[in-house]
């Protein structure tokens, strides 16, 4: 996967979704916001998403449910789409549980600009080269 065309912004939060554009601004793609699991699921199914960033503190879907649910997902192809999950919480069975469900990283908040290309840039490496 050389080229991110589509991310999707998953957070329950517009203000963290806006955020999230103005860092990755320079990647010049098309964003598609979700505030929920459900509704990121159903994007998901029914257009192109290179990424999905993904907060992990939601309701009634958190971000590690939803990683589980993508995970098991009968298409294939949604199966494989990468994450990347945001979480504030310092608890490191936090993140092994992510990890476990199939993120593909972590960024912490508050979200810093390089921290989220950096974990970009580890799943799409052209992008960074």
């Amino acid at each position: 996967m050389g080229s991110l065309k589509t991310i999707l912004l998953l957070d329950d939060c517009a203000t963290i979704r806006t955020i999230l554009k103005v860092y990755l601004m320079n990647l010049g793609a098309d964003y598609v916001e979700a505030a929920d699991g459900a509704t990121a699921l159903l994007y998901l199914e029914s257009r192109k998403i290179d990424l999905v960033i993904a907060d992990v503190r939601m309701s009634p879907m958190d971000g590690i449910s939803f990683v589980d649910h993508l995970r098991s997902h009968l298409q294939e192809g949604l199966r494989a789409v990468p994450v990347i999950l945001l979480t504030s919480d310092l608890d490191e069975s936090l993140r092994t549980r992510g990890l476990q469900a199939g993120a593909n990283a972590f960024v912490h908040k508050p979200i810093s600009a390089p921290a989220l290309q950096d974990a970009i840039g580890r799943i799409f490496p052209r992008l960074c080269a």
